[in-house]
């Protein structure tokens, strides 16, 4: 999101930067400024140029030498510059005059616009200076105090210089960096709009083809029209950002980083819906967008069949929700605007009579609440039985607190009554996402077009509740206690990075640097911990493996002359800088101390059972690849003792055959006994030679590459243990593939012993099987076919019995029916019934005897009661709707329900009160006559 946040610990100290100057360029992506993308500059993808300084030059430099590339290099006139700096920074302002730069062109803005960050709560920040460009007298406002800071477009930013020089604390006090340092940002599009002499970065190379093929796709014209215009714009920009989000290997979910490519994509289906490209579309886009920037960006070349489906499957998802969830705000917006009016008159009845709110319906129907446009397409229907239920629920609430002499809760309620026609609730736009998956971003963008509100905070509260889950500071579990890696911020004795040795023994020789009693970091540092206690330990260099990557901790003792230890999980985490691996466990003999020499031994037999499945896991990816595409990218992993997880990108499941080749590829080169060696390089290089990097994962300027195989057949950024060659793997069986989220995929499988042992199991599980069929192995495939059609045979019968069992008493219940004007009601329990399905059935079967007809069917199912309201359609033009009339019926033995005009269903809790509530149903039917 901005382009020093890989610098971030340079700049606090925490790390050592690997030159005192940089620079970059780099992708960049942010959605702050999402509503804006559509004018003339604002992007939620750009490419970012800047230079930076850790601790070496600083602002006088970073002035001078951005004047010499903006003026000499660029060669850009002075009298289309103007500079920002913060409120008080003197020094900025006159360094910028020795230069030559007429004081009226410097201007002074306050902390909104003139100090940048933390990017985030905390971390870095300090004022900066901004370079302006004046695109002239011709564009923007035309007001003679038009300048830098006017929202019309005229001037445009530049490139901004941020003076880093603080470090902001939780608690919002900035304190001195140890070291000033420089960070500059530069928008490559808008430099570009710049030197080509355009106004906007849509009209310069980058957008030019993409902004074509978007028309095309459309067939619209740009420049006839500024809506059409500010559409166009906005799906290029999006279909340029979306195609570089799934090129970088993230694929939409509903959370993180996922959900905002969702969001994005979806946004531009929409507009592209204002275009009138009601079909998919943005797979044609993105086609556009890497024959553009492949040159430059490599990677979406080499992605392109993952980037095509992936946008293909989302958008075509996607465009069912979208006509969906128009129907249903369409619906809501409707009800509103015909109803509108009508709330003033019964405000006015509501407030001077007080009414009981047990006649809050009664109110409605006489002012015209009640029903829906029944011309309405299905889910617009929805939509208008959401509002009806939303102003019904808004009245019942403000009458019940006018009675209970509530006053202030009343008249806040009446004042929600009165806003009603031009507010969506936050309870509706969270049903639309919720039950319907419409964003709620767009449904404050539509309602916003039809000029409603929309209560967006109402919304997250809905979601909040929803989740019923407490955000707790991480902790991480030490035994019976837990470490608080919050509080090691304040401890005073932060030891060094621990040394790992785990690559070339297993047993070494250590002292201990660091005690947490209890897995506490305590106040004071604590020298010794006794027997039966439960603690972590840091060691200054050890054997084990801390949790990272995916695969778990080591496990084993740790050994002194005055003690021993069990070390039940290892973990590693980064405080300060220092990458610290705590060893978790019970003191099991004696007492450790702090200082002790001790001898770290880690679980040779497990440790090799896990290495096993790192190396397995490359083969897996490598296998995969082959099979499927390169468009398979890791996104996460779990490598145990007994077993490996494998998550990856891919668009579908995968078929028998895709899983029997990518598990034959393993097990040969399992067999082949391949060597498996590991190293440390560049980054830089490593990339170069073709490793794969998981996505996500912060690596360093040097990493740790592991190759397999002479000549090479695959090659990762790993940190993980390894076996030396392919065949102690042994065997690999993949025993499970599945699907955890939109275009994501994970394998389960097993090596070495926990693969054997899983075979066993099989072998055995059959022989059982036979000998309980009292059969051979072979022919259980056979004897299970002739079993299954016996067992559909006697189904079908069952059914066919229940059916006429249901046929037969729906004849019974038939002359139960009274009469009420021309039509009938009934209400009865029914206990043949023994499903819900059965349930309705019987209503079916009962709308056949009755003809014009409302009834209300009960039954209870696993000790809990449930219902089935229905009702023919000219009852239901006469004002009745099962899925109200079942809603309140449920609420009796406390549950709920819903569902259309003609057929409702619901359950509850309480079956004992099963008959109470048929009662009310009896009473409400009896009402539509």
């Amino acid at each position: 999101t901005a382009g020093m946040v890989q610098f971030k610990s340079y700049f606090t100290g925490e790390a050592t930067a690997p030159s005192p100057r940089l620079a970059s360029c780099q992708k960049c992506f942010r959605t702050t400024d999402i509503d804006s993308v559509g004018d003339s500059k604002h992007l939620t993808f750009f490419e970012m140029l800047g230079n930076f300084s850790v601790g070496d030059y600083f602002k006088r430099e970073a002035i001078e030498w951005a004047w010499e590339f903006v003026t000499q290099r660029l060669k850009l006139p002075l009298e289309r510059l103007w500079f920002s700096i913060f409120l008080d920074d003197d020094e900025a302002f006159n360094y910028w005059r020795e230069l030559g730069v007429p004081a009226e062109r410097i201007l002074r803005f306050g902390e909104e616009e003139n100090f940048w960050g933390p990017a985030g709560e905390t971390g870095p920040c300090g004022p900066c200076s901004e370079i302006h460009y004046d695109l002239g007298e011709g564009i923007g406002c035309g007001r003679p105090d038009c300048g830098p800071g006017c929202e019309c477009g005229r001037f445009i930013e530049i490139w901004n210089l941020v003076f880093t020089q603080y470090d902001q604390q939780s608690d919002g006090r900035r304190i001195p960096l140890p070291k000033p340092n420089i960070d500059t940002g530069m928008g490559l599009e808008r430099m570009a709009a710049v030197m080509q002499g355009k106004v906007s970065v849509y009209e310069t190379d980058l957008f030019v083809p993409i902004m074509k093929r978007v028309s095309e796709l459309a067939g619209q014209r740009y420049g006839q029209d500024e809506t059409i215009d500010r559409a166009l714009r906005v799906v290029a920009e999006h279909g340029r950002a979306i195609t570089f989000l799934i090129g970088d290997g993230v694929v939409p979910s509903n959370e993180g980083r996922g959900y905002v490519l969702r969001r994005v994509l979806r946004r531009a289906a929409l507009f592209g819906r204002k275009l009138g490209l009601n079909e998919p579309f943005l797979g044609g886009l993105a086609e556009a967008v890497i024959s553009q920037m492949r040159h430059e960006y490599p990677e979406i070349e080499r992605g392109r069949e993952l980037i095509l489906s992936t946008v293909e499957a989302e958008e075509s998802r996607f465009n069912q929700t979208l006509d969906r969830g128009l129907e249903i705000l369409r619906g809501l917006i409707n009800y509103r605007g015909r109803h509108g009016e009508a709330i003033t008159e019964l405000l006015s009845l509501a407030k001077v009579r007080k009414p009981s709110s047990e006649n809050a319906s009664a109110i409605l129907e006489k002012y015209g609440f009640v029903g829906y446009d029944t011309e309405a397409e299905p889910f617009e229907q929805v939509g208008e039985q959401m509002a009806a239920e939303s102003v019904a629920d808004l009245l019942y609430q403000a009458l019940k607190s006018q009675e209970e002499d509530a006053f202030i809760e009343a008249e806040a309620r009446f004042l929600s009554l009165q806003e009603w026609s031009n507010h969506l609730s936050g309870q509706e736009v969270f049903e639309l996402y919720d039950t319907y998956g419409f964003p709620p971003e767009l449904t404050a963008e539509i309602a916003a077009e039809n000029g409603l509100s929309v209560d967006l905070e109402g919304f997250e509260e809905e979601m909040e509740r929803q989740r019923e889950r407490a955000r707790a500071a991480q902790k991480i579990a030490v035994g019976g206690g837990r470490v608080d890696m919050e509080g090691v911020l304040s401890i005073k004795h932060i030891p060094k990075s621990t040394d790992f040795v785990g690559d070339e023994t297993l047993k070494h020789q250590s002292t201990v640097v660091v005690l947490l009693p209890d897995g506490e970091w305590p106040e004071d540092r604590v020298v010794t911990v006794s027997q039966g206690q439960h603690l972590g330990v840091i060691l200054r260099e050890t054997p084990f493996y801390g949790e990272m990557g995916g695969q778990v901790g080591d496990t084993g003792e740790i050994r002194g002359e005055k003690g021993r230890m069990t070390v039940t999980n290892t973990v590693r985490h980064t405080v300060s800088g220092s990458e610290l691996i705590v060893h978790q466990g019970k003191v099991v003999e004696g007492q450790i101390s702090v200082d002790d020499i001790v001898e770290a031994v880690v679980d040779e037999k497990r440790r090799l059972d896990i290495a096993r499945n790192p190396t397995a896991t490359h083969l897996l990816q490598m296998a995969l690849r082959q099979v499927l595409g390169s468009q398979v990218q890791q996104s996460g992993s779990l490598v145990a003792p007994d077993r490996l997880r494998f998550d990856f990108t891919y668009l579908g499941a995968l078929t028998m055959e895709q899983l029997l080749e990518a598990q034959r590829i393993v097990n040969e080169k399992v067999r082949q006994n391949l060597p498996v060696k590991a190293g440390t390089t560049s980054y830089s290089e490593a990339i170069a030679q073709g490793a794969l990097a998981f996505f996500g994962e912060k690596y360093g300027e040097e990493v740790r590459m592991v190759e397999i195989g002479e000549p090479i057949i695959s090659a990762e950024l790993c940190g993980g243990t390894h076996v030396g060659s392919t065949g102690e793997i042994g065997l690999f069986i993949i025993v499970g593939e599945s699907s955890i989220g939109a275009g994501m995929r994970r394998i389960e499988a097993l090596s070495g012993r926990g693969a054997e042992e899983f075979v066993h199991k099989q072998l055995s599980l059959l022989e059982e099987a036979a000998q309980e069929l009292r059969i051979s192995a072979p022919e259980i495939k056979s004897r299970i076919s002739e079993l299954q059609a016996e067992l559909d045979a006697e189904r079908r019968k069952a059914l066919a019995l229940e059916r006429e069992s249901l046929r037969k008493r729906a004849k019974e219940l038939a002359k139960k029916a009274v009469p009420v004007g021309d039509f009938k009601i009934l209400t009865e329990s029914v206990e043949e019934a023994l499903s819900i399905e059965a349930l309705r059935e019987m209503g079916d079967f009962l709308k056949e005897e009755l003809g014009k007809s409302a009834f209300v069917l009960g039954a209870v199912f696993n000790d809990r009661p449930s219902f089935v309201a229905m009702g023919t359609a000219d009852v239901v033009a006469r004002g009745f709707h099962a899925g109200r009339i079942v809603k309140q019926v449920a609420a009796v033995p406390g549950g709920g329900g819903g569902g259309t005009a003609e057929l409702g269903q619901g359950g509850g809790k309480d079956k004992e009160k099963l008959s109470e509530a048929l009662d009310l149903a009896q009473e409400l039917l009896r009402k539509l006559s």
